[in-house]
């Protein structure tokens, strides 16, 4: 039996664990953020609705709703997240980043494009292109 897609998969596990350990470094370094509460700003910011319920970014971010939930916490604490109510269900809230949490995504976002242009430097343009399309279809 060809074990190919499975040796694929634990390169695949092993590179993402090695990757987000180094943006959790970088980023707790220089911003106080670990690389999910950075996806989760980068979610929040690119929301088309602009304040999404956390049943909106789950899926997103491959999380329970419980799960943003708790990870909004923290930056709820520190001012970066703001949890209002939805005028529409008063059963639920609305998440809006902040202006301070606007300005903590985009230089986070900036250190983490540089840390990742570090990870990835021994591949081109094209390969790397090549890499987020191939990840796009299994995913």
């Amino acid at each position: 039996m060809d074990d190919s897609h499975l040796t694929a998969a634990l390169a695949l596990a092993s590179t993402q664990a090695a990757l987000t350990r180094s943006l959790d470094a970088v980023l707790g370094g220089h911003h106080g953020l670990g690389f999910a509460e950075l996806r989760l700003l980068r979610a929040l910011a690119s929301n088309p609705a602009g304040r999404p319920r956390p049943t909106d970014l789950a899926g997103a971010l491959g999380l329970t709703p419980s799960g943003v939930t708790r990870a909004v916490l923290p930056l709820e604490k520190r001012g970066i997240v703001r949890r209002e109510r939805d005028p529409g269900d008063a059963r639920a809230s609305r998440l809006v980043l902040t202006a301070a949490g606007r300005t903590l995504a985009t230089h986070a976002s900036a250190t983490a494009t540089e840390e990742t242009a570090r990870l990835f430097r021994r591949l081109s343009v094209g390969q790397t292109r090549q890499l987020e399309r191939l990840l796009g279809e299994i995913g």
